[in-house]
């Protein structure tokens, strides 16, 4: 058993590149001790970074040397070259024709040859990744897995995400499928790093939505299909805040789908109405959108509120939300309250798209936050205060 440290091939060693699981997947059987040694800088990751460099590229042996010089064990400056390395090099080649790849060499007279590979020879190559970059592989497969269906692990008490669990995002299914098909190409150390990961995992940062929109993945695919487009669209609508149970919106602009709160809305410009909406799309009737062949403006620019208001020192000391498009801190102040305290404020000038979420955003501080202007988004605020005051009266 040697270290996985050789920098080059004995001549009995007889390397091979196998499936893990029958799907054809590229591996190469490295020579590395029982703890899993790092592959950083040895022979499998060697060849494995002269295979990515051919497939993309086609270069000559001192412009591979130049930009995987670590790997050949050299310093070197382009145009130089070792003995050392050179053989490496030849077996590295020659390893890789013996596994099925063609190498093509394109030789001219007076210039150094230039290797490249021949597109679809050989087995599937497998993605290369550092220890880090697979962690950050389980991160993102977490991303879109649900923490609210966890169980806690027996011994240590740590969530553990089941192997069945309802899909909310309307593109989990599809990106965790993708990921973990990303990961089978892993060398099986790897994979089996990736699967710890993902079942025990220590950081969530989830996405997933606060009700089930894997059923109006067919309506954000219909609505994409117009934005790429540059097309209208018109649809039915579930109003909120309407007499209407249902709302015909026609002439629609649709700019761009984001998600927010977990929600998915579009934003889009009612030519009707003249102004700007977030329509969630739980509440657009599916099959009732119709892709127009007007154009949409691509001109327009959705408009920005500017306001300001009052946040508590402390607050603002530990940092500003950034949920604002921008802010800036214009200046502090200090007031006596009116249990006679001593209290430190500080006036903040921010940018938004939108008045109402401004409102919701502010409301979540309490009576940590004042809202300063413009008056007419303060006097919606007084109105909103007015109304929650109202519940509590009797």
């Amino acid at each position: 058993m040697r270290s996985g440290h050789s920098d080059s091939y004995p001549a009995n060693d007889k390397r091979t590149l196998h499936s893990r699981n029958d799907a054809g997947v590229f591996k190469i059987s490295p020579d590395e001790n029982e703890s899993g040694i790092s592959l950083k800088h040895t022979a499998l990751e060697r060849v494995l970074r002269l295979l990515h460099l051919l497939v993309a590229n086609e270069c000559t042996r001192q412009e591979i040397f130049a930009r995987l010089a670590p790997y050949y064990n050299i310093v070197i400056d382009v145009g130089s070259s070792s003995r050392r390395a050179d053989r490496m090099f030849e077996r590295d080649i020659k390893l890789l024709e013996e596994q099925g790849f063609e190498i093509r060499k394109i030789k001219a007279k007076g210039k150094p040859t230039r290797y490249s590979l021949v597109k679809g020879s050989g087995p599937a190559v497998p993605f290369l990744f550092s220890g880090e970059e697979v962690e950050i592989l389980a991160l993102l497969y977490n991303l879109f897995t649900d923490p609210a269906t966890s169980r806690k692990h027996p011994r240590t008490g740590a969530l553990v995400l089941p192997a069945e669990q309802p899909l909310h995002n309307p593109f989990a299914e599809d990106i965790l499928t993708f990921i973990k098909k990303l990961a089978a190409t892993l060398p099986p150390v790897q994979v089996e790093q990736f699967e710890q990961r993902i079942k025990r995992p220590s950081v969530h940062l989830n996405l997933a939505t606060v009700t089930d929109y894997l059923p109006h993945r067919k309506t954000i695919d219909t609505i994409e299909k117009a934005i790429l487009r540059r097309q209208q669209i018109g649809f039915d609508y579930t109003a909120v805040r309407s007499k209407q149970d249902i709302v015909a919106h026609y002439h629609v602009d649709p700019y761009y789908i984001v998600h927010l709160e977990g929600h998915f809305y579009l934003i889009g410009y009612s030519n009707t109405l003249n102004k700007f909406f977030e329509y969630r799309i739980d509440r657009i009737k599916g099959d009732s959108i119709e892709i127009l062949p007007d154009m949409i403006d691509t001109v327009r620019q959705r408009p920005v509120v500017e306001f300001r208001y009052w946040i508590d020192g402390d607050i603002a000391k530990r940092g500003l939300s950034e949920r604002w498009l921008a802010q800036t801190m214009e200046r502090e102040e200090v007031y006596i309250d009116s249990d006679g305290h001593e209290k430190r404020r500080v006036l903040v000038r921010a940018k938004a798209h939108n008045e109402w979420r401004v409102i919701q955003q502010l409301l979540k501080y309490g009576d940590q936050a004042e809202l300063v202007d413009p008056a007419s988004l303060r006097e919606q605020m007084r109105q909103v205060v007015a109304r929650m005051q109202s519940f509590y009266e009797k």
